[in-house]
């Protein structure tokens, strides 16, 4: 099903890859989740663009929600990740933040090798 709902071009969103005809934009959260569930076919055509895109966008992420998935995601597809999680943790606000989702995402993104690694996923 993943792989039927990929976005063609690569990346995932909420919902479809085509609606009535037309492409629609990954989502890098989206994106990042299916890649962690994929992250034994690595070899895969999609999945191979879904990183490479994913890789290209992560530095500019603004939200610690999609950041923190993406330092997962790239992890679990052997990418280097240092300047991310140093992006990261660098996060004013992040400690005061009320947004119990993000909060967590991102304390398993801060120690991703650990956390990769008792989802029985080796970088």
């Amino acid at each position: 099903m993943l792989f039927d709902r990929a976005c063609p071009s690569g990346g995932w969103n909420a919902g479809n890859g085509i609606v009535y005809g037309i492409e629609m934009s990954p989502h890098p959260d989206d994106t990042a989740i299916a890649l962690l569930a994929l992250s034994a076919q690595g070899q895969e055509v999609i999945v191979k663009m879904s990183v490479a895109w994913l890789e290209r966008i992560a530095p500019e992420l603004t939200a610690p929600w999609s950041l923190a998935w993406s330092i997962l995601a790239l992890a679990a597809h052997h990418r280097r990740v240092d300047h991310l999680v140093q992006r990261l943790s660098c996060w004013t606000g992040l400690g005061e933040t009320s947004d119990t989702g993000a909060l967590a995402v991102s304390s398993l993104a801060l120690n991703h090798a650990q956390a990769l690694a008792r989802f029985g996923i080796t970088e």
